[in-house]
């Protein structure tokens, strides 16, 4: 299933500790957002695809954090499949 097939994407990522994963989506394409997720917390929000450059730079630079990020944009909850 593609739920199975992701989680064993972020399990990988999280081995190799890749702090932040973006997925597309078939939801991407219909609005142009992307869900972006944090290893350590494994939470996941709903982010316009032009603003994650910027994003992610700035928590990666300590400019902003990763919950402030959370207070802006909405939680994604992943449905199961």
């Amino acid at each position: 299933s593609t739920s199975a097939s992701i989680g064993r994407r972020y399990a990988r990522t999280d081995e190799l500790g890749i702090p932040f994963g973006i997925t597309v989506d078939f939801q991407s394409v219909k609005d142009s957002t992307v869900t972006l997720r944090e290893r350590d917390s494994m939470k996941q929000i709903r982010v316009p695809a032009i603003e994650i450059p910027e994003l992610v730079h700035n928590m990666v630079a300590g400019r902003t954090t990763w919950d402030k990020a959370r207070d802006k944009y909405p939680e994604f909850i992943a449905q199961e499949a």
